[in-house]
């Protein structure tokens, strides 16, 4: 039996291993490029995974943190005040690390550098546009040039993308404050849609609806960060930014089945509304949901229903005659989103989101002492 036997020079080994180190650097400026445009240029609906695990690794940190510490548990807002910037800069410096390996293994296996310790230096170098080491071969120097403007760019993106997302995060906290003003420490659908009908500013709806629509839009479309998003805490640590728009859902719900004024606006910004909740459970990786569950399932019991109708029609709203076929689109409607919303609320340790406001507690001694005992 004969056998092929193939003989590498040591010279030959050493062309492989430089060809491979200029596969692999190339390879990590392709990932930096892909993964920098899926955050901030396209709209994929699902999140960018070197952004979604960076993000990922800094909260276990901090969750780290918060058990450590004493009274941690207590102190989850105040701790979790630091989680954006510490993720954001996170996912800023993998990128740089990946551009930075990826040309200093392409400066090493093009012999621009004589080492690959040296390589390493001159990418960083001139990727941190300090250019004080750089190759003296001609490839080394187009290639110092490209890094370096591509480590320009890196600080362009960086200080263009940060008003947009401290607008967004803002945004949705001021929005946060809204909801529980005028629903109080415990926001609800029927509550908020009382607060607008009681105060005679029912008309309003519609202008409130359409200005969500377009808050809701903008939140669809940062999906690549919508995990850090979904972990800043509002300003106020006794605030949930889930059981807030918990409640909007609710109330648009209600109006949309139940309430007889129509309101077409409702039905887009419940669409919008559901559609950015589900990007939220996306983004976070939540448990699959069956779309096809039975109503049987739903979160929502028919007294409890029953009694929020109740309540709007003792505050003069309008209803619908049939409250069977009210009663059976709602539940349509409300199952579009419940299991989500109850994830995102378990996962985030905020309190389940209520449908309606409990009543207020019976004041013992009055009822004793106006009963004569």
């Amino acid at each position: 039996m004969t056998f092929l036997a193939i003989q590498i020079s040591p010279g030959g080994w050493e062309v492989a291993v430089r060809a491979l180190a200029c596969l692999a650097g190339a390879f990590f400026v392709f990932y930096f490029f892909k993964s920098l445009i899926r955050v901030g240029v396209l709209n994929q609906r699902f999140q960018d995974p070197l952004a979604f695990w960076t993000g990922r690794l800094v909260l276990r940190g901090f969750q780290w943190r918060m058990w450590r510490i004493p009274r941690g548990d207590l102190r989850r807002s105040e701790i979790l005040t630091w989680y954006w910037p510490c993720a954001l800069i996170s996912v800023i410096t993998v990128w740089f690390l990946l551009v930075m390996v990826g040309f200093g293994l392409l400066n090493w296996g093009f012999r621009a550098d004589k080492d690959l310790t040296q390589a390493m230096i001159s990418s960083g170098s001139a990727l941190s546009t300090l250019g004080f080491s750089t190759p003296d071969s001609l490839t080394g120097q187009v290639m110092a040039i490209i890094e370096g403007a591509i480590g320009l760019f890196l600080i362009v993106y960086l200080f263009t993308f940060l008003p947009g997302f401290l607008d967004l995060v803002s945004n949705r906290g001021d929005r946060v404050a809204w909801i529980y003003a005028r629903t109080g420490p415990m926001p609800s659908g029927v509550g908020l849609l009382l607060w607008y009908y009681e105060s005679g500013r029912g008309d309003e709806m519609d202008t409130v609806f359409e200005e969500w629509e377009g808050f809701f839009r903008k939140l669809s479309q940062a999906r690549s960060f919508l995990p850090i998003l979904c972990v800043i805490r509002p300003l106020n640590p006794s605030e949930s930014w889930v059981c807030a728009f918990g409640a909007f859902l609710d109330a648009m719900a209600l109006e949309s089945t139940t309430v007889a004024r129509r309101s077409p606006a409702v039905e887009i910004c419940l669409d919008c509304a559901v559609h950015a909740i589900k990007n939220f459970h996306s983004a976070m990786r939540g448990t699959p949901i069956n779309p096809q569950r039975s109503p049987a399932q739903m979160h929502v019991e028919r007294r409890e229903y029953e009694e929020a109708c109740r309540r709007l029609e003792a505050a003069g709203v309008q209803l619908l005659a049939d409250r069977e076929g009210a009663w059976q689109n709602f539940i349509r409607a409300h199952m579009r989103y419940e299991e989500e919303v109850a994830w995102l609320a378990a996962a985030l340790s905020d309190p389940t989101p209520v449908f309606h406001d409990p009543p207020p507690p019976i004041d013992r001694g009055a009822a004793e002492g106006g009963s004569g005992r």
